[in-house]
């Protein structure tokens, strides 16, 4: 079973009977909430929400957010069997349970040896080597297979480098099966993708917008220089809102497959979506260019040509220059990023789309659906890497990936993307290049002067709650 394939258990828990239980490691939270760390502020914000039931480890919390946590505890029976244990304190969702806890110490301490080991070949040998901390940092990931036994549904999140770095072998050797182990960022990121799959949309942790207030808020708090300009009706900023808009819909219905065991099923829906996300942003591009011609009466290029792509819009450019040099410096410095997704748009608007194939990491365990580049004509490929090498990229710390999606196995010749990471990326940088390019066609922070203003109290709340508490994989870039 795909390890990530839990976007869709129990959808009918959506009535919030059967939640998703997560389970914490407390002394790796307590230092992430010591550093600041916001992607842990916002998890724990929802541990009293009804879609989600959090326990945490026995270590003694340190932090006010923890501390409202019920612990479990490894109890022995009357019949000398070992129990995982949880009570309901009264204060949150979390229900009593009583699990069977049928690991051996010793096993717990092989399998520590071995992740602590530097020498993982010899690790059996140094099995009495381990200390008491790592013991106690590896238990958990037994306590949580203990309670995954019966519905492998359920989440351990953790910043520990050693349980993150390991989380496959774990599932894979011992204790085995599903543990969906993540780390913070990815559990903002997932949360959120798993209670809107269930149709709820939480602005915050006790209130919820609808589809329509999620998506418009989000938008509004990401880009909070586009503006709904009152004298007049806008075309091409009503486009570039309706375009961003359905661009975060799809960025989530991408992620909801993705966060499934790849199969026929989720390769069309990936398929479908991630051509659609890329007809979007090229959208994005062409109504902030043709807001640009407007605003500066660039009327002497026909409109097919106005574009911020050098290789179609070039004489527009040079004409943006001419009225503002910002505004052409902008647009100079994100053309690699242009480009890259310019060369993407006629593979899935006029050459017949593509058809992704699953893509396995069998050293990893690690599987997904990935747009292989060798489908690419060869102009094409060459044109994509060429830009993509432009664009700061970094391995992903816990995944075979690059944050762009990029994977490049030994024996392919020219790599895959994998459209989830990519995507992503993509609208990551879009968030932050809109943004200032309509601060340099002269459109201040909407939200802020609104505030000023003492204006929309309502609309600014629920745009401040999500920019604070929003489970959303866009948290990182919100101004």
């Amino acid at each position: 079973m795909n390890p990530r394939d839990i976007i869709r258990r129990d959808h009918d828990s959506r009535d919030g009977e059967d939640p998703l239980r997560v389970l914490v490691d407390t002394a790796s939270l307590n230092e992430q909430l010591a550093d600041g760390n916001d992607a842990a502020q916002r998890v724990l914000d929802y541990a009293a929400n009804r879609e989600f039931e959090f326990i945490r480890s026995p270590d003694t919390p340190r932090h006010e957010e923890l501390e409202c946590i019920p612990p479990y505890t490894i109890e022995t029976a009357e019949n000398g069997a070992r129990v995982v244990r949880s009570d309901d304190d009264g204060q949150q969702t979390t229900t009593s349970f009583s699990y069977l806890f049928g690991y051996q110490e010793r096993a717990i301490r092989r399998t520590t040896a071995r992740v602590f080991s530097d020498d993982v070949d010899a690790y059996a040998t140094e099995v009495e080597d381990v200390t008491d901390r790592d013991l106690a940092t590896v238990r958990q990931v037994f306590v949580h297979a203990a309670l995954n036994h019966r519905d492998e549904g359920h989440l351990f999140i953790t910043n520990r480098t050693v349980l993150l770095t390991n989380r496959r072998w774990f599932e894979a050797h011992f204790p085995g099966g599903q543990l969906n182990i993540m780390s913070l960022s990815e559990a903002v990121e997932y949360l959120g993708l798993y209670i809107r799959y269930r149709e709820q949309f939480y602005a915050s942790p006790n209130l919820t917008v609808g589809m329509f207030g999620w998506y418009w808020h989000l938008f509004r708090a990401l880009v909070p220089r586009y503006h709904v300009e009152a004298d007049a009706v806008d075309d091409y900023l009503r486009g570039f809102s309706i375009r961003f808009q359905n661009l975060l819909i799809a960025v989530d219905e991408i992620g909801y497959q993705y966060f499934q065991e790849p199969d026929n099923r989720t390769q069309l829906n990936v398929q479908y979506h991630f051509d659609n996300a890329i007809s979007l942003i090229t959208g994005v591009f062409d109504t902030l260019a043709l807001k640009t011609a407007e605003k500066y009466a660039i009327d002497d290029i026909r409109k097919e040509f106005i574009s911020l792509s050098n290789n179609r819009g070039r004489d527009f450019l040079n004409e943006v220059r001419e009225v503002n040099t910002d505004l052409r410096d902008h647009i100079a410095d994100h053309m690699a990023y242009i480009n890259l997704v310019y060369v993407l748009r006629p593979l899935v608007v006029h050459r017949g789309g593509y058809q992704d194939s699953l893509l396995e990491d069998a050293d990893q365990g690690w599987t997904a659906g990935a747009i292989p580049l060798d489908r690419f004509n060869e102009a094409d490929r060459d044109a994509f890497e060429r830009y993509y090498r432009e664009i700061d990229d970094d391995p992903l710390p816990y995944d075979p990936l690059t944050e762009w999606g990029l994977y490049q196995a030994d024996w392919a010749a020219a790599g895959y993307i994998e459209p989830y990471h990519f995507m992503k990326a993509a609208v990551k940088t879009l968030i932050q290049f809109a943004n200032a390019y309509l601060q340099l066609l002269g459109y201040p922070d909407f939200i802020e002067q609104r505030r000023e203003d003492d204006e929309g109290a309502t609309f600014i709340e629920t745009c401040d709650r999500i920019r604070q508490t929003g489970l959303t994989g866009f948290y990182q870039v919100f101004p």
